[in-house]
């Protein structure tokens, strides 16, 4: 028998047996500073894959106020973690967030600006930047990252945009769309490279080198 479901439905559910108590404080930061910030499904994907990757050193580029990379430690709260933003605010209010956390440091800068200038090599990624700056930040991030690390590109998707004709997509969606297919193509075609595109809220890009 063949069933049918509501995505919506299904994120709905979902976020239903998530515990986003975690994330309170940063939730309504977010709210009253009226700055986006990472779905609660996609923070339960986050923190599962890094469990399971265990990473010594990782990256949080465009990490807002911190839902991201307090995602990021909840998955293992021994890794080295670098947040990346260029927001003054959003800067601001991380770097009170997380002051008592020893293994983050915070830089002000553009992530691409970031790794121009780095020496550091990584073992997880997440990236939550201006669409059409992925493919450039994956090829300034690929040199440094260390062996089998994991990499997680957010809202992948672009609210679904990506799956539709360009006839349907609205203007302003039209470029990143573009753009954002050729970097998934370029990914998948990548035969040094593992790679899956999770379903949840906007999707998320997970690409694991071999």
């Amino acid at each position: 028998m063949n069933v049918s479901f509501s995505p919506t439905i299904c994120e709905n559910y979902l976020k239903s047996l998530d515990n986003i108590e975690d994330y309170k404080i940063l939730r309504e930061a977010a709210n009253r500073m009226g700055v986006p910030s990472l779905e609660e499904n996609a923070c339960t994907a986050l923190t599962n894959i890094v469990s399971i990757k265990r990473p010594e050193k990782s990256i949080d580029i465009g990490c807002g106020i911190g839902v991201s990379s307090y995602a990021i430690l909840k998955g293992f709260p021994e890794t080295n973690l670098t947040a990346i933003d260029s927001n003054l605010e959003r800067g601001l209010f991380f770097q009170n967030h997380f002051k008592d956390y020893k293994n983050v440091a915070y830089y002000q800068m553009r992530g691409e600006q970031y790794l121009k200038t780095c020496d550091k090599t990584f073992d997880f990624a997440f990236i939550d930047s201006v669409k059409r700056e992925y493919f450039n930040i994956w090829q300034l991030l690929r040199p440094k990252l260390n062996k089998n690390a994991c990499v997680v590109f957010d809202d992948i998707l672009i609210y679904g945009f990506v799956m539709a004709e360009e006839a349907e997509t609205p203007y302003k969606y039209q470029t990143n769309r573009k753009e954002v297919q050729n970097f998934i193509s370029h990914i998948f075609s990548d035969t040094s490279l593992n790679a899956q595109i999770i379903p949840v809220n906007g999707g998320l890009l997970v690409i694991s080198l071999k």
